[in-house]
């Protein structure tokens, strides 16, 4: 049923502010066009850590200071004053770096480097404003840490406080060689903002019923929470015209008969202080015709005295054309999309293939849908990634495929024995990533242009991390490391197809990386086919006008191929069982030492099935997917049968123990222990729906730890356009949610009720494991099962003193690559050492206790 459009739709806004105890906005614009620049100084790749400064908070700098710098000629970087270009940009070049010298030595890893910015400007009063950063990883105002718009995507604005008096501004600007940011504050134009230029919305299919998710970033500049803020959501049909100016936007109606459609009502609380949260909103979009100009959808926020609208435009598609679909994820319940492509003459009583494509960094997966012609044998279908760079396909990317593949094959249908990957430069490496962790899903693979890990694309060896830490301690951050080591994985390539396609003359990925693989496939002896086109680069175009992710030998091959379900010949490794447990008809339940290589190989006959393991103390075989025509067979194991014949018709689960395997469970093995849901390491806690709580108990800590947990959630929404909760300990936690606990017992409730109830914890100013006591001024981090909901995780970050607490922040998770195992202890050094800081650091074992197989104490 629709409706006559409400003025307020159609007409420019005025609002009344009537939040009660908030600062206000900067009046104008502050630019500041005037800074001292110092560097570069040298970092190890996706580590971040300088030989220049241990807190750039506490740099003070004066023209003509230095600071020591390995890449600098003399050995010294100075302050020098320079002013930004005529468009506002800051380009910081060094030219004292030899960075042709450099890159000759080092390749790219010489040129990843760190340099800051500082400033100073006068407020009149306390304020509030809004900071672009554009290109800027991180920035710090006043003391205070704050996320920047590292991507650059001009729709991430940063809330910030402002000082009366002088305030000082320290950029970190980091990249490969020298570097051009932008930086900014500008009035706070409203206490709540819908963020319309990263809204996550379905498009509308011409003359089909439309359901999904709306995601909306809702942007609190106040500095109170949230609650009660009502959204309302109107679609206007083809005939609105759009009225543009400099200064507004706004929808005007041709005529009073005009119409608009209601979308949903919905209520959003809990919008954190000076943060954002993204909810996902249930919509339904009737049938409409076609509009190649699309339609708009309104957008109106109200809370308190508060309204404003904003308008969005929303693409109309034939369902012959490429198009946006939503869901609910089951990650962090945010909307997430896919785009999909139709087969030709797409017949619903038919079963097809499923061509799942991922995008390489910078690409839209709705454009990449875009340069695949449409087949009449199978969909294309394009995952996310979380964001366009999001997490190189591991992780929270990994997750996002997985989701997209069972959404489609639940709507659609699929032959799920006919499920191909593909991917193109980042996408290629999520190829074989996804590929290898489980080989079981696929047809096929089809890696393009793609790269095998992160040491062998951009080499670590630079890391502060490598270069200091004793053997000890680099063998735990290795085992945390090792599940994204891609080429270890290859021996899962024994039942799974491949296709390698790279251009010739690439120099974005260069095409040995595909070479190699190719070798490495060869010596095993795998079914593979290479490609190598001479004379393209990184992407190209055939002289037909086909895209080269749709090269039709790799699209020829896949097509031919069919899921191998049931191998009588199995080879299957894993470093995590969080992340692939399964191959084939073979179920890795437990592993002896948690953070090492679990690996096996199977054969099958109708009489035998012979099993060789390594580091495997529980496994389960699912006999009836083999279909062996015997309805018994025997087992043996490690190069002993056991006793007694098992039916083919039904799983068995085998365990080792002290007497060697034995069909079932029993003693201490079968007790609560890791599971893959609730696993670790540390990014697991984020996996599934979780929520940060900040302790109130030291009001000289408690604004730290507040603003702590909102830049938190304001980078899973920058970097996997995710939506997180933010609660005091005072009360409400969601304790059915994982948990990100700030601060230790002392400053923490919710620390308080769980931190002392796990193997390492902090007792009279001091850390101990178990009961090795660690010493004093130390910060943790500690992943283990919420002993207030053991079927939820918790991860805690604590110190022994305000200071450690402080510290405990020091190592991010929210992205791809992190080494962050099931605990660590640390102290201040690893601001400028990495892991040489590290006092203890490990994975439990699977009955979650402390493992001297899986970790590193220092005594």
């Amino acid at each position: 049923m629709s409706k006559k459009i409400p003025l307020f739709l159609i007409l420019p806004f005025t609002y009344v502010i009537t939040f009660a105890a908030n600062l206000p906005s900067i009046p104008d614009t502050i630019i500041i066009r005037q800074w001292l620049v110092c560097g570069p100084f040298s970092v190890g790749t996706r580590e971040g850590i300088t030989e220049a400064v241990e807190d750039p908070a506490t740099l003070k700098p004066k023209p003509d200071d230095s600071l020591n710098s390995g890449l600098v000629q003399g050995g010294f970087a100075r302050w020098r004053q320079v002013s930004i270009d005529s468009a506002g940009w800051l380009n910081a070049e060094y030219p004292d770096v030899r960075w042709d010298t450099i890159q000759k030595y080092y390749g790219i890893s010489g040129l990843a480097a760190v340099g800051y910015a500082c400033a100073e400007f006068y407020s009149p009063k306390k304020s509030r404003a809004l900071a672009i950063a554009t290109r800027i990883g991180s920035f710090i105002i006043n003391g205070l840490s704050y996320l920047g718009d590292v991507y650059g995507n001009n729709w991430f604005q940063t809330p910030v406080l402002i000082d009366s008096g002088i305030n000082r501004v320290i950029l970190r600007l980091s990249g490969y060689a020298d570097q051009r940011v932008r930086f900014l504050l500008i009035p706070v134009s409203a206490p709540l903002i819908s963020v319309t230029s990263d809204i996550t919305a379905p498009d509308i299919i011409a003359e089909t019923e439309t359901r999904g998710w709306l995601g909306i970033p809702l942007l609190n500049t106040t500095e109170n929470l949230l609650n009660n803020v009502h959204l309302h959501l109107t679609l206007l049909p083809r005939h609105y015209e759009r009225s543009e100016t400099k200064s507004s936007f706004s929808v005007i109606a041709r005529s009073d008969s005009d119409e608009a459609i209601p979308i949903a009502d919905t209520t959003i609380s809990n919008i954190p202080a000076l943060g954002v949260k993204k909810p996902a909103i249930p919509v339904q979009f009737p049938a409409l015709p076609y509009d190649t100009a699309g339609y708009y959808l309104i957008i109106t926020a109200r809370t308190g005295d508060f309204q404003h609208s904003d308008t969005i435009e929303l693409r109309s598609r034939l369902i012959t054309q490429p198009h946006k679909r939503t869901f609910l994820s089951a990650i962090d319940s945010s909307a997430q999309y896919y785009a999909i492509t139709y087969p030709a003459d797409y017949q619903p009583d038919r079963t097809y293939a499923l061509i799942l494509s991922l995008h390489g960094a910078g690409v839209e997966a709705s454009d990449l849908a875009g340069c695949y012609k449409p087949k009449d044998w199978a969909f294309i279908v394009c995952p996310t990634n979380r964001r366009p760079y999001g997490f190189d396909w591991q992780d929270w990317g990994r997750l996002d495929a997985f989701e997209v593949l069972q959404q489609v094959c639940a709507a659609f249908p699929i032959d799920t024995d006919r499920i191909y990957l593909t991917g193109h430069s980042m996408g290629g490496h999520g190829t074989w990533y996804i590929g290898l962790t489980s080989p079981d899903r696929f047809a096929a693979i089809a890696p393009a242009a793609a790269w095998p890990s992160f040491p062998l694309y951009v080499p670590n060896f630079l890391q502060r991390t490598i270069i200091f830490s004793e053997p000890s301690k680099l063998a735990i951050r290795d085992m945390a490391a090792r599940p994204d080591n891609v080429p270890a994985l290859v021996d899962n390539a024994l039942n799974l197809p491949v296709f390698i396609l790279h251009g010739g003359d690439d120099d974005n990925v260069p095409p040995i990386h595909s070479r190699t693989f190719a070798l490495w496939l060869n010596a095993l002896g795998y079914q593979y086919r290479y490609k190598e086109v001479p004379e393209v680069k990184h992407w190209w175009n055939y002289p037909d006008g086909t895209v080269c992710v749709d090269d039709q030998e790799l699209i020829s091959f896949l097509k031919e191929k069919r899921r191998i379900n049931a191998p009588m010949h199995i080879r299957f490794r894993t470093a995590d069982l969080a992340q692939s447990n399964r191959a084939y008809w073979l179920t890795i339940n437990r592993v002896r030492t948690v953070g090492r290589d679990a690996t096996i190989e199977a054969f099958a006959t109708d009489s035998l099935i012979d099993i060789h393991t390594s580091n495997i103390t529980r496994l389960t075989l699912n006999l009836d997917r083999l279909n062996l025509h015997s309805p018994t067979v025997k087992l043996k194991i490690d190069g002993r049968v056991i006793r007694g014949k098992f039916k083919t018709s039904r799983p068995v689960t085998v365990q080792l123990d002290r007497t060697g395997w034995n069909a079932g469970t029993r003693g201490k093995n079968n007790q609560p222990g890791k599971k893959p849901e609730t696993y670790g390491p540390a990014k697991q806690v984020m996996f599934s729906p979780f929520a940060v709580v900040y302790g109130t108990k030291d009001p000289e800590l408690t604004g730290f730890l507040r603003h702590s947990a909102t830049q938190e959630c304001l980078r899973w929404w920058l970097i996997g356009n995710g939506t997180a909760e933010v609660y005091p300990d005072t009360g409400g936690v969601p304790m059915e949610r994982n948990l990100i606990v700030l601060g230790s017992p002392d400053q923490n409730a919710v620390a308080e009720r769980i931190i002392n109830r796990l193997p390492v914890r902090t007792r009279q100013g001091r850390i101990f494991v178990n009961e090795t006591d660690l010493g004093e001024h130390l910060a943790a981090i500690v992943t283990y099962p919420n002993p207030l909901n053991p079927q939820r995780l918790v991860l805690c970050r604590f110190g022994t003193d305000p200071a450690a607490t402080r510290l405990s922040l020091f190592w991010g998770i929210i992205g791809s690559g992190t080494s962050v195992p099931d605990f660590m202890v640390f102290d201040r050094s690893v601001r400028k050492f990495g892991w040489h800081g590290i006092r203890a650091a490990g994975f439990f074992s699977p009955e979650w206790q402390i493992d001297p197989a899986s970790c590193f104490i220092e005594r």
